[in-house]
This record gives C-alpha cells, sequence and structure tokens, in this order.
C-alpha cells in the first residue's frame, strides 16, 4: 500500500536494532528519507547498510546519539534538517529501565528513567515542532510498551515514566492540532526481539525463574498466541504517519495480541 511518505522525512530514535529499526524500514520501503539514531554504533551503522539497499545511501543519515543527553537531542535534529531540509515525522522510543521493587528506587534512578523516557521524548518534540509547524504538517508518535498499560511487578520506573509521556502528550496533541500535526503513542505488546530476550533474563533474575518458562507464561497470557513481530509494529507507526491517519490524534493505539483486553 502507498501510504504517501515518498519523500517525507522522518527521525526514529532507538533505531538500530528491533522494533526501531523495524519502522525506520517501514518508512525505508514507502520512499521517505529516514534518520536513524542510537547509542550503539556498530548495530546502527549495519542498520544504516540496510536502509541504503531499499533506498540509497542519500535517503538515510545514521548518527550514533544518546536521546537522553540534550545537546544530543538538537544535533540530531540539526543535522537531519541540515541533510534533508526538512522533518516531518518524529518517532520516539522508550527505554527500558532497571526492575525492582517500587519502594526501593532511589532519587537518581528515578531521575534517569525520567531523563531517557519524558524529558527525551519532549526535548525532541520541542526541537522538531518548528519545523512542523514551519510546513504545517507533522506526525509525533510515541513508541511505548505494556508497563504504559498496566501495573507489573517491578515495573515502576517503566511504568511511571510511561504514563507521564502520555499525559504531557494528550495535551500537546490538542496544541498543535490546528498545525496539522498529529500526537499519538503505540503502545506494543511483548515483541520478539533483542530487547524481548533481555528484559525476560533480568525478570527470570529478579523472580528467581527461567527466562524459559517466563516466555512460556508470557505466550500463554496472549489470546493470538504468539510474540508480536518488530514488522507488525514497524507498519502500524508507519500508517499513523501517513495522510491517511490524519484524522487520528491525541490517542494511543494499542498492538498487544489482545494481551490486555480489560483495562483499554
Amino acid at each position: 500500500m502507498d501510504l504517501g511518505l515518498k519523500d517525507r522525512v522522518a527521525i526514529v530514535g532507538g533505531s538500530s536494532r528491533g522494533i526501531g529499526r523495524a519502522i525506520a524500514i517501514a518508512f525505508a520501503k514507502e520512499g521517505a528519507s529516514v534518520t536513524i539514531c542510537a547509542r550503539n554504533e556498530s548495530a546502527l551503522r549495519r542498520t544504516e547498510i540496510e536502509l541504503a539497499r531499499i533506498g540509497s545511501q542519500h535517503h538515510v543519515l545514521a548518527i550514533p546519539a544518546d536521546l537522553s543527553v540534550p545537546r544530543d537531542i538538537r544535533r540530531v535534529v540539526r543535522d537531519t534538517y541540515n541533510r534533508f531540509d526538512q522533518i516531518g515525522i518524529l518517532v520516539t522510543h522508550a527505554a527500558g529501565m532497571d526492575i525492582g521493587p517500587a519502594v526501593e528506587f532511589e532519587d537518581e534512578a528515578i531521575s534517569a528513567a525520567f531523563e531517557a523516557n519524558f524529558f527525551s521524548a519532549i526535548r525532541l518534540s520541542r526541537e522538531v515542532i518548528p519545523h512542523m509547524k514551519q510546513q504545517h504538517w507533522g506526525r509525533i508518535i510515541n513508541l511505548l510498551s505494556g508497563p504504559a498499560q498496566q501495573a507489573a511487578d517491578g515495573m515502576a520506573l517503566s511504568s511511571s515514566s510511561q504514563l507521564a509521556v502520555m499525559g504531557y502528550f494528550k495535551t500537546l496533541a490538542n496544541e498543535l492540532a490546528p498545525f496539522n500535526i498529529t500526537v499519538n503513542n503505540v503502545i506494543s505488546g511483548p515483541v520478539d526481539s533483542e530487547l524481548m530476550v533481555s528484559r525476560l533474563e533480568d525478570q527470570a533474575q529478579e523472580q528467581g525463574e527461567s527466562s524459559e518458562e517466563l516466555l512460556k507464561q508470557t505466550i500463554a497470557s496472549m489470546p493470538i498466541g504468539r510474540l508480536g513481530k518488530p514488522e507488525e509494529v514497524g507498519d502500524l507507526v508507519a500508517f499513523l504517519a501517513s495522510d491517511r491517519s490524519g484524522f487520528v490524534t491525541g490517542t494511543s493505539v494499542i498492538a498487544d495480541g489482545g494481551r490486555y483486553q480489560g483495562i483499554r
């Protein structure tokens, strides 16, 4: 399906691997130019090569960056605009946080969680919004995860920082709607990725269980009977970034295989 994204310019945070990579690939397949950024430079370069094969080297910009650092955010946005002369799409990507009892987290860990998820999303948006307003078109999409939907043992940092994103960007959606800029969240359930494996291993260590058993439990909790695919989330984000979803703003779209039906 042609989503009309040809010649649009997207910045995708956390896009060297997993879902972020799948989102960047979905944009490239639709003909968009893509800036990918992540801290893991070697993985970032591999994704850069893959995107260049889909489109061309001219249509991809890879920038090693830590998006919890304000100066890196400014550099990513500045270099993207200098390269492509426009910015129309921003995808922020919530990071995985430390796991543990909520009462035991010190201020430093809580602050780090909000820097990585809440403040990074705000700062990125603040940098790109002037470009979107100038062209009277834009799409801001925050990629969140399961803890944004339902409290889970040990996930207080992920839950609180992501729920803050949801609250802030609901108001931002109303403010930006007159400029033809939509703001939405995509909340992803368990997806087959390196990050999923890493989180299960951390959770298994915390709970004293095997990661294999936790994976079986996760799949059993999903009516669809399987993990999601990164490509499925990538295609959903590409749709939300298109004109075909121009009437959708200020909401959260859930892709979780039916796992959390009771809390929608």
